[in-house]
């Protein structure tokens, strides 16, 4: 390999924001599971 070439992929960024918007998705879709779980606790009056 060229000098110039390691060089390029050494100094090339990378920004997973691909990941980023899968992992926002489901921790968002876990979110929303456990609080209509948690509502229908409250309205059915169960307490621990």
């Amino acid at each position: 390999m060229s000098d110039s070439h390691v060089d390029a992929t050494t100094e090339e960024e990378f920004t997973p924001r691909g990941t980023i918007a899968v992992v926002g998705l489901f921790v968002a879709s876990l979110v929303l599971l456990w609080m209509s779980i948690y509502l229908i606790l409250i309205a059915r009056g169960v307490t621990i």
